[in-house]
């Protein structure tokens, strides 16, 4: 009863959980009269969101892409096997939380989100059995955290007579400038400790830091904090979240080109641009002369291309120093198999599993993405997918890397045991971000001090909370918005959760 009491007061707090950080002047033109070319390097989300807006606005876009497919993280792509079959993979399964609001808009213009299925539960399995669900749990910011306590998730007691437990509610506090003075440098394992975090809410918040693909010794509290408040604190949409139900080639990537075909965006696929010119104050990309540019790469692809663009330090020493210092995490596995057996468990298509070496996520392939499930319902067997966020040492071996994955899964799945594997695909990656302590202080913002040159991708600083897959799409809006700003034309809105805690 109290809790629909303060429902609306929460929500009034909050802004009604939706706010537009930029200024649209419905006065201006919308489209350019005239001609101005811009290049953006990297066709992930970032790049998609760059394009594809400013390529609406009549504006003359190259998109160059390293390779040979769209969409970044989020592509998909075919692999040959040995026996002769083949079958698409991608970089792991994605979550499209109803949160995400600028990506979630850009779906529904293109037509993709007719392609999304509601997961039926955010769960997390323990080592020791227990499972940890938060289909029940409440989704009014606050009232949620209550709402963990009544669903198991820890002790009411464990917390009231642990004073230093009480620094948790810096994460209703979070004020972008405030949490990364004071908690940037410290790692949350480190946290965790002096808070003497209770071993239930350790496992929670692990889950949390994990989707960052950095361990607990690593991972920034403030970025920790930041994503608590993004995902959790700030909508009252909770944890639950959508997901495609074939692949992403089929359904986000092929509405992404037609989208931008349509708006005469000209891609250029299998173009792995390493380094760029400026001269006459024009930008020179693959041999073609541009107005303006947009860096939309991976760091580890971004830093590279800064490294071997000379002008960047001679225009900038600033954005020069702060690009070659962006770090990858130490890398990430993705195991695809293709068994002979089924799990009998009734599970959501995705859990979170606790990691003992390398086991972080289970995907069941076979549930949902349509040509797992055919391949599924022709053999009798089930196709899986393992995901390690963050890879410790001694994994470098790739086939004790595939034993440490099956080990971990018949732990939880015991009826796998010696189900005979068909196929596999082991992909091993060092290219995303690094949300580790001590580096926020220099991490680039979109706009550089440089005229016609932007950064984006979901390592830029932007003013929103956004994180992972909307922070990349969300920056690639901004660039293209500044771009329209200086021809005086009108921006597209952009939307965010509340900037700051409700108790900040």
């Amino acid at each position: 009863m109290l809790g629909r009491l303060l429902q609306p007061y929460i929500r009034k707090k909050l802004n009604g959980y939706v706010n537009v950080i930029n200024t649209v002047d419905p006065t201006k033109p919308k489209n350019l009269d005239g001609s101005h070319k811009v290049a953006v390097v990297g066709a992930g989300l970032a790049g998609i969101g760059a394009a594809s807006l400013l390529g609406e606005r009549g504006f003359e876009v190259t998109l160059f892409e390293r390779n040979s497919y769209l969409g970044g993280k989020a592509g998909c792509w075919a692999v040959n096997f040995p026996d002769g079959s083949a079958a698409k993979v991608d970089h792991g399964f994605h979550a499209f939380f109803r949160h995400y609001y600028n990506l979630r808009a850009f779906l529904d213009k293109i037509g993709a989100s007719r392609r999304l299925q509601n997961i039926d539960d955010y769960l997390v399995l323990a080592q020791d059995g227990r499972y940890f669900s938060f289909k029940n749990v409440a989704t009014t910011p606050v009232l949620n955290i209550l709402s963990l306590g009544r669903n198991k998730f820890y002790r009411f007691r464990d917390v009231l007579l642990n004073p230093r437990s009480w620094r948790m509610g810096d994460f209703v506090k979070y004020d972008e400038a405030k949490t990364f003075a004071e908690f940037d440098e410290l790692n949350f394992e480190e946290f965790a400790n002096q808070t003497k975090l209770p071993a239930s809410l350790r496992l929670v918040f692990h889950t949390f830091a994990r989707a960052f693909f950095a361990p607990a010794r690593k991972l920034s509290t403030a970025e920790l904090m930041k994503s608590f408040h993004f995902f959790y604190l700030s909508h009252d949409h909770g944890l639950l979240y959508d997901y495609f139900d074939s692949d992403y080639a089929e359904a986000l990537i092929e509405p992404v080109r037609r989208h931008l075909i349509q708006h005469r965006v000209a891609i250029e696929l299998n173009r792995c641009v390493t380094r760029t010119e400026r001269a006459d104050a024009k930008f020179q990309v693959a041999d073609e002369a541009f107005d303006s540019l947009i860096l939309a790469a991976d760091v580890v692809g971004t830093r590279q291309i800064c490294v071997n663009s000379p002008w960047i330090k001679s225009l900038s020493e600033k954005n020069y120093a702060e690009i070659t210092s962006l770090q990858a995490s130490d890398g990430y596995a993705i195991y695809r198999i293709w068994m002979e057996r089924q799990t009998t468990a009734r599970l959501p298509v995705f859990i979170i599993t606790e990691k003992r070496d390398v086991l972080d996520s289970v995907t069941f392939y076979h549930q949902f993405d349509r040509a797992s499930a055919q391949w599924a319902n022709e053999s009798g067997g089930g196709v899986y997918e393992l995901h390690c966020y963050a890879l410790p040492p001694g994994f470098e071996d790739e086939d004790m890397l595939k034993a440490a994955f099956l080990a971990e899964l018949h732990d939880y799945f015991p009826e796998l045991k010696n189900a005979r594997i068909f196929r596999e695909h082991l992909q091993v990656k060092r290219d995303f971000t690094a949300f580790y302590a001590g580096l926020h202080r220099t991490r680039p913002e979109f706009r550089t001090e440089i005229p016609g040159f932007y950064l984006a991708g979901d390592w830029v600083k932007i003013p929103t909370p956004a994180m992972l897959m909307e922070a990349a799409f969300t920056s690639g809006l901004l660039c293209a918005n500044s771009i329209l700003a200086k021809h005086d034309l009108q921006e597209e809105p952009v939307y965010s959760v509340p900037q700051k805690g409700i108790f900040a």
